[in-house]
């Protein structure tokens, strides 16, 4: 039995999240956009967006029924009825739905099932399926207490599928904190990330199955299934987490070929084409050591001026770029014949005392690290020209330099990913969370090689009691709202999830040039990060592999305890997919 057609399949989504005369329920609103999300993404139903109907907060019950009746009489292959609201038995418990006018105890304000059942019997699908996420925790209000068998006997249709939400009134149906209705949540959870270990697709039995044996691990209220014929085999979604064995499959690149590809087309001419030469003007020094030079291609400043010297070692030369906590100079290291990347501190409206922690903890962090795709430090130093340090100088541009020429190759991207993530890897095994993973903190070099750079605001894993050390004026953590996982939005301290976080906003803008979430200002970027869904990438790039939408999809939880639990254990998955190993 094959993925529903999109020619011949509809899909209505109806919910209520406002009423009149009862408690809300705002996880519907993104109950209904992630479902929706889904059944018109290439990675699901592929359904037009005039095939999947959306109703929200109908005011009164034609205004639910008219679209299952045109739904219906269009269908010929799958009809699939979602509704997600306040539910209601009455005393010859007879099941029906809120509109927003209900009130409590009233039947006679709702929808009566029994109506959106007659117009199920008359469709002409071969397949129907009715999902009821009707039974809402604290908020809900007697549904269906003890009554499984009576609502059973309520939604039945011939050749039908149909799954209630629960059998009775528990208070975790509606989970405070968490973006969606706990059944609907599991639901979305198998149909983006799938059933690991489980065949090519997934059946209504599996996916019912995977669903009741989750909220039972949680301690959640079980679902209810009944159908008849072969209802329960219908296909509903491809397996993301499906891994075929096949000894015999093509060989795949090696590690490296996507990111030498993507740096020999936006370097190499770039590269041949500015050859360096030092000149003979003298180089400026920093700390009596540290030569500081121009950037390749800039040239020194004129004059006989003696070069400022830090260290007695290192020339300094022009700045490379400002950051959240200092300026970075590229400079010339006398003793070594070799540019290094000079970080002058400037924590303006920091105490003393703070700003030396900040200096020696990312200094003592990162310094610790020895990994490739991590830019090292090389050396410390504080004089007059203020504390500072020297760190690898990395050549090459920025991955959001790279981006300004176009999405990066979905392998390409998840190459770079991979390696980022090996990178961090490393770090969160050092005890040390980087806080600010964006394309404009990883370099990609002309050898295809990508290397995280400015752990500037990194922070030691922190001990129990430890608040954050690295904070702005305004008592704000700092980071970049567009990359910030949405516990530090809420202020929370920075753990690897929020990196993990960070390199899922990062898979997903290389993939489709931009973040998930943008906004004119930190509020609004904030309330998005905090409440809205994000739009799965398939939306804005069709043709992206549904492997690589499954990992950024998880990566990018708003719950951190829902994301990976390493940066280990998501690396192992783009490695599975890129390269066909962990």
């Amino acid at each position: 039995m094959p993925l529903p057609r999109p020619e011949a399949s509809r899909v209505v989504l109806a919910g209520v999240a406002d009423y009149r005369h009862l408690p809300p329920l705002p996880a519907i609103r993104n109950n209904l956009a992630a479902l929706a999300g889904f059944f018109t993404s290439a990675s699901g139903w592929g359904l037009p967006s005039r095939h999947c109907t959306v109703v929200t907060d109908p005011g009164q019950p034609s205004e639910l029924i008219d679209p299952v009746r045109k739904a219906a009489a269009e269908a010929t292959d799958t009809l699939l009825v979602y509704y997600s609201g306040h539910g209601h038995l009455d005393n010859e418990l007879r099941y029906s739905i809120s509109v927003t006018g209900s009130r409590q105890g009233e039947p006679w304000t709702c929808l009566p099932y029994a109506w959106l059942k007659s117009v199920l019997i008359q469709t002409r699908a071969e397949r129907r399926m009715v999902i009821l996420d009707s039974c809402f925790s604290g908020l809900a209000h007697g549904l269906m207490a003890g009554e499984a068998e009576a609502l059973r006997a309520q939604v039945a249709t011939a050749g039908a599928v149909v799954i209630s939400s629960a059998r009775d009134d528990l208070p975790a149906l509606a989970p405070i904190d968490e973006p969606y209705t706990a059944f609907t949540g599991e639901l979305l959870q198998v149909l983006t990330r799938g059933i690991a270990g489980g065949a090519a697709e997934i059946t209504v039995d599996a996916a019912y199955t995977h669903i009741k044996t989750a909220l039972a691990a949680k301690g959640r209220p079980a679902p209810d299934r009944t159908g008849t014929d072969t209802s329960g085999a219908l296909i509903i979604a491809r397996n993301p987490g499906f891994r075929p064995p096949s000894p015999a499959a093509a060989p795949r690149p090696a590690p490296g070929t996507h990111l030498q590809a993507l740096a020999s087309r936006l370097l190499l001419p770039s590269a041949q084409a500015r050859s360096t030469s030092r000149g003979s003007e003298e180089p400026t020094v920093v700390g009596k050591r540290y030569e500081i030079i121009s950037p390749v291609g800039q040239g020194t400043s004129g004059g006989s001026e003696e070069p400022t010297v830090v260290g007695e070692r290192y020339e300094i030369n022009s700045p490379l770029g400002q950051g959240g906590m200092g300026t970075v100079h590229l400079a010339w290291d006398r003793l070594l014949k070799r540019h290094v990347a000079l970080k002058v501190l400037q924590m303006a409206g920091l105490g003393d005392q703070v700003e030396w922690q900040v200096f020696w903890t990312e200094v003592r962090a990162v310094a610790a690290l020895n990994h490739p795709n991590v830019a090292a430090i090389h050396d410390v130093s504080e004089g007059k020209a203020g504390r500072f340090f020297v760190m690898e100088y990395v050549p090459g541009i920025p991955l959001s330099a790279a981006l300004a020429n176009g999405t990066l190759l979905p392998d390409e991207a998840a190459e770079a990913v991979h390696d980022v993530l090996s990178g961090l890897e490393a770090a969160h095994r050092a005890g040390v969370v980087h806080c600010d993973v964006k394309p404009g903190n990883i370099m990609l070099t002309p050898s295809g090689t990508v290397k995280i750079i400015d752990f500037g605001i990194s922070h030691l894993v922190a001990n129990e009691g430890q608040g954050p050390l690295h904070r702005d004026d305004n008592d704000t953590m700092v980071g970049t709202v567009e990359y910030m996982a949405p516990e530090i939005v809420r202020g929370h301290l920075p753990t690897v999830a929020a990196d993990i976080y960070g390199a899922g906003v990062v898979f997903y803008e290389l993939c489709t040039g931009q973040p998930p979430f943008r906004g004119d200002d930190f509020n609004e970027l904030a309330w998005s990060k905090l409440y809205k869904p994000v739009a799965p990438p398939s939306q804005l790039v069709p043709g992206l592999p549904p492997h690589y939408e499954t990992i950024i999809m998880r990566a990018l939880e708003r719950n951190p305890g829902e994301r990976y639990e390493s940066a280990e254990e998501i690396r192992a998955e783009i490695a599975a997919a890129l390269y066909g190993t962990g």
